[in-house]
């Protein structure tokens, strides 16, 4: 988080594009929890797995989204630099998460 707040701060004071990845931060764990709530077994079904495809689009849309912010020229690259750093420590983070163990033995890990 950070990273992300200096993305804000530090190239040109007061440009908050960068915030709008705190977005997929939370849309991208959603449809794996939703999923989750229907499927209790062990076995993958194909909902599972069109929540985990919703779930990596959002995630490559959050490393997108400051490179075209950038491209464009709404920001500069400096603070895409710093957003797409926050990107990997903050999925890193979640990932880290959602593969602790569970008390269920579940195939993708604790969270799916």
């Amino acid at each position: 988080m950070t990273f992300l707040i200096l993305a804000c701060a530090v190239p040109q004071p007061k440009i908050f594009y960068p915030f709008f990845v705190l977005l997929f931060y939370v849309l991208s764990v959603l449809p794996v929890f939703i999923a989750k709530r229907f499927n209790q077994g062990n076995e993958t079904n194909p909902k599972t797995e069109f929540a985990l495809f919703l779930c990596a689009g959002m995630v490559l849309s959050a490393f997108a989204f400051p490179i075209v912010l950038a491209h464009s020229q709404v920001i500069t690259w400096t603070a895409a630099t710093l957003t797409l750093i926050s990107n990997v420590i903050n999925y890193l983070t979640i990932f880290g998460y959602s593969m602790r163990d569970s008390e269920f033995d579940a195939p993708y890990g604790g969270m799916f």
